[in-house]
């Protein structure tokens, strides 16, 4: 993905869903913590992916096919202004490492790599609990602070070297069920920027794919195209890869509130999608992007009530062009994130098998 702090259900410029608008997204009317899980979890909604959730999920592997849903990481990834993504060869493409070997003739040497990048919030990324915060200030009863999962707050767990709880080594794995909500199928054709994934169109994708809801402790994948926007920029003009960022940065389709309160009810582990930001938006009409990121009233709606109040978990950009076009509506997905201690979360290349 490209972008951190994402725009709530609610669309810009015109295309708001009806449903997101009448979302309260007050973050003081619900007491959501201490979790579920006790006050003390740090690991959210992977508590749900039980060992029985595994043996259920293996059985979903009948043909021994798989599909890789991480996008490629390279110097045209669009990303959000204030973020880098740079791979170099230190040495300049001359080994980095010359040992010796036996004999006069023979050294043996080796190449690294040098990456300079926000690890956890470029390109294909998983968002840990330690990423979205609702910020309180002035409120009666409320100590003023920015709020992570399970009530812990920024100020208290914050530094320079990583945040002392919620950090991304707590996460654990996911091998689990997934199901694929794939809005391409559904439409014939990418979905158009700013477009609400709805409750309808959600209930129509299980029915079209023959499938259940999702259940406790499920993935559940969304596929809106939104991606392919950038997927061959290594073969394109740095010209016209520069302009597709820029379209696929200035909005995108996404997954509307009533989606993710659904999600919510259902207990899933992670929601994720192949857009940047999970939720749908538009600046199209908003000016010169990102100039103009104050008109908007409200962001990351299910990022707020999924991960901060739930901690269930979001992926973004995602490559689902593959297991969309291949693979069933039903798969086992198997993913961990690096055990970066401290992290906001983690690059990843997840894979689903069926």
């Amino acid at each position: 993905m490209a972008i951190s702090y994402k725009v709530m259900g609610a669309i810009v410029g015109g295309l708001l869903s009806t449903a997101a608008v009448a979302q309260n997204n007050n973050p003081v009317d619900e007491k959501w913590w201490p979790s579920e899980f006790g006050a003390d979890d740090q690991a959210g909604a992977t508590n749900w992916i039980t060992p029985q959730k595994r043996l259920d999920a293996a059985r979903l592997v009948k043909k021994g096919e798989v599909a890789t849903l991480g996008m490629p990481y390279h110097a045209r990834t669009p990303l959000f202004p204030g973020r880098l993504f740079s791979l170099t060869i230190p040495g300049g493409g001359t080994p980095t490492h010359d040992l010796a070997w036996s004999g006069d003739n023979y050294r043996q040497t080796f190449m690294d790599e040098l990456v300079t990048s926000q690890i956890g919030q470029v390109g294909t990324q998983f968002d840990s609990l330690a990423h979205p915060m609702i910020r309180i200030q002035g409120k009666q009863g409320w100590k003023d602070g920015n709020y992570f999962y399970n009530g812990v707050r920024l100020e208290d767990v914050g530094g320079p070297y990583g945040m002392k709880r919620n950090g991304t080594e707590n996460v654990g794995s996911f091998f689990t069920r997934a199901i694929v909500i794939d809005m391409v199928k559904l439409k014939g054709r990418n979905l158009p920027i700013g477009y609400p994934i709805s409750m309808k169109d959600y209930q129509d994708a299980l029915k079209m794919a023959g499938i259940q809801d999702a259940r406790q402790g499920d993935v559940v994948l969304f596929r809106t195209g939104w991606n392919d926007l950038w997927r061959d920029n290594m073969s394109k003009s740095q010209a016209q890869a520069m302009a597709d960022n820029a379209r696929f940065n200035a909005g995108g389709p996404g997954i509307s509130s009533e989606v993710c309160d659904h999600l919510a009810t259902r207990k899933v582990a992670m929601v994720g999608a192949d857009n940047w930001g999970i939720e749908p938006y538009d600046f199209t009409g908003e000016g010169q992007w990102p100039t103009k990121f104050e008109n908007v009233k409200e962001w990351a709606y299910c990022h707020m009530n999924l991960t901060v109040r739930r901690g269930i978990y979001l992926f973004e950009n995602l490559d689902l062009k593959d297991l969309g076009e291949r693979g069933p509506a039903e798969v086992l997905f198997t993913w961990a994130p690096l055990k970066l201690v401290g992290a906001t979360g983690s690059p990843g290349n997840p894979v689903a098998a069926w």
